[in-house]
């Protein structure tokens, strides 16, 4: 009896050396681990390794391609920098996140994907006016599919997917009548692949598609000069921030707008941008100055560190489960494919938006800001 008792009292002891040595989580790698626990593990309406997603101010569940590629790839840019161990969970969340993507593909077998299920059909699940009336069904868009084809490594259409994204461009068969005028003769990106689909300009689908354009180090054709000119406009006319929900309809907010362009300026040297460069820097620390909410300083203080800039230290809300369940990243708007300059508020209010939420995604964001505020 003795001999156990001392035998438990050495482990014990042990036990606490061993845990002595091992060296506490991070922040960022607990928020990694809260990420990995959100991550469907069975199927029911969410397939296995999506990520639930809310739409609506209903929030109902919507099975979304957008969220679940967006986490992948906002991990995957984290990877390098963090240790060995949570680089082997993020591999992990990505195989399992990259695996619904053939459900999302076009339903012809071309390599363009949907914001939602194709294979099933499954467009605005859980509303029973709009998943059965086919003009509220979209067409494949260029956003999810640059984000399918950052994270799918295996995915070898590059070449392709440069070729249609010209053919779908402004001015390739139509032009697009939602922008200022002096912008409708650029040749730029439109959000949408559909035929029958209105041109549409989105300066964060268009930064997202220039990411993939200069991470696969394509050369530029006329469409990409025409997209970064038309950024350049937005950028030093101020338009992108006095009107960010009329040139971002799918994002909306300038503190969004931002943050995309300073994830793709803080990247990638483009020459015809260098001068927008200054303004978008001293443009997010001027947000940062505002009473911004907790995510929307979160996503600000990434986008300054992007561009060189140290932000100050941001404090945890008491509220920050209110904050990662409310805020709201993406929205669909059912209007911005026929608005007009002249109508330019009503982008502006919301009134047509569709906000979609998920928590998974914006505790990427909190994890990104993590990582970034302490990289060398």
């Amino acid at each position: 009896m003795q001999k156990k008792i001392v035998f438990i009292l050495f482990l014990l002891r042990f036990g606490t050396i061993l845990g002595q040595n091992t060296p506490p989580l991070s922040k960022a790698d607990s928020l990694l681990k809260e990420i990995e626990h959100l991550q469907i593990a069975q199927t029911d309406f969410y397939d296995k390794g999506k990520f639930a997603t809310l739409r609506g101010k209903h929030r109902r569940d919507d099975n979304t391609l957008f969220f679940s590629s967006l986490i992948g790839f906002t991990l995957q840019g984290l990877r390098n920098d963090m240790p060995k161990a949570s680089q082997v969970e993020i591999d992990s969340i990505l195989i399992r996140v990259v695996r619904n993507y053939p459900s999302y593909k076009n339903k012809t077998g071309i390599a363009t994907y949907n914001f939602w299920k194709t294979n099933p059909a499954m467009c605005f699940p859980h509303s029973p006016y709009l998943s059965k009336r086919n003009k509220y069904h979209v067409p494949d868009d260029a956003d999810c599919t640059a984000l399918v084809y950052l994270t799918d490594t295996s995915i070898q259409h590059a070449n392709w997917l440069k070729e249609k994204l010209s053919k779908h461009a402004n001015l390739s068969a139509n032009k697009i009548k939602s922008t200022y005028r002096k912008c409708r003769n650029l040749s730029a990106y439109s959000t949408w692949f559909g035929k029958n689909m209105p041109i549409e300009f989105d300066i964060c689908v268009q930064s997202n598609v220039l990411y993939w354009v200069c991470e696969n180090k394509l050369p530029f054709n006329k469409n990409d000069s025409a997209t970064v000119q038309l950024i350049k406009e937005m950028v030093l006319s101020g338009r992108y921030l006095r009107d960010a929900g009329f040139v971002s309809p799918s994002y909306k907010k300038p503190s969004i707008v931002l943050y995309h362009l300073a994830r793709l300026l803080g990247k990638f040297d483009i020459a015809e941008l260098s001068l927008c460069k200054e303004r978008i820097k001293g443009a997010i620390e001027n947000e940062l100055t505002k009473k911004n909410s907790l995510m929307e300083k979160v996503i600000l203080s990434t986008a300054l560190i992007r561009m060189g800039g140290h932000p100050a230290e941001l404090q945890r809300s008491v509220k920050i489960d209110k904050e990662l369940n409310d805020f709201v990243f993406f929205e669909a708007d059912l209007f911005s494919a026929y608005a007009r300059p002249c109508l330019k508020f009503i982008s502006n209010q919301h009134w047509f938006s569709i906000p979609f939420r998920c928590k998974a995604y914006h505790l990427a964001l909190l994890m990104e800001y993590e990582v970034l505020k302490t990289k060398p």
